[in-house]
């Protein structure tokens, strides 16, 4: 299991940022040709209509997936695809989550690892989580 530091999450920013710059325009897209399919699945239409668009749909999850792999292979935790990502850290010698989302110009807030999104709260002293190894 890999922890991060604040610094050392803070550090992962930039790359973050151009990650979900990139990765954004094919969630929205994604969600858009899903909402068509389920329309003309719902008007009965067959798969001469919704093959394109199922093909479509299946060629912007691969890309996406391709492009938040690399997060995962850094031992980022991918939330949401559209830039809500966890650094698994230790605060007090327990684990936590540092939390961070697209468009933060820092991680400033940590939860619980069951706390969820709604239980973030700010960070107050960086040093409160321990630096991993890296930092």
């Amino acid at each position: 299991m890999r922890y991060f530091g604040v610094e050392e999450a803070n550090r992962l920013i930039p790359l973050l940022t151009r990650t979900f710059e990139k990765v954004r325009p094919w969630v929205e897209r994604a969600h858009s040709t899903v909402r068509e399919l389920k329309s003309l699945l719902g008007a009965g239409a067959g798969a001469e209509r919704t093959a394109p668009l199922r093909a479509e749909r299946d060629a912007l999850l691969e890309k996406i997936r391709a492009e938040l792999e690399q997060l995962h292979e850094l031992g980022v935790e991918l939330k949401a695809a559209d830039g809500l990502v966890d650094f698994r850290a230790l605060k007090g010698g327990r684990p936590v989550y540092l939390c961070w989302r697209f468009g933060e110009p820092a991680v400033q807030h940590w939860h619980e690892l069951d706390g969820g999104f709604a239980g973030r709260r700010p960070i107050v002293d960086a040093r409160d989580f321990a630096p991993s190894y890296l930092s």
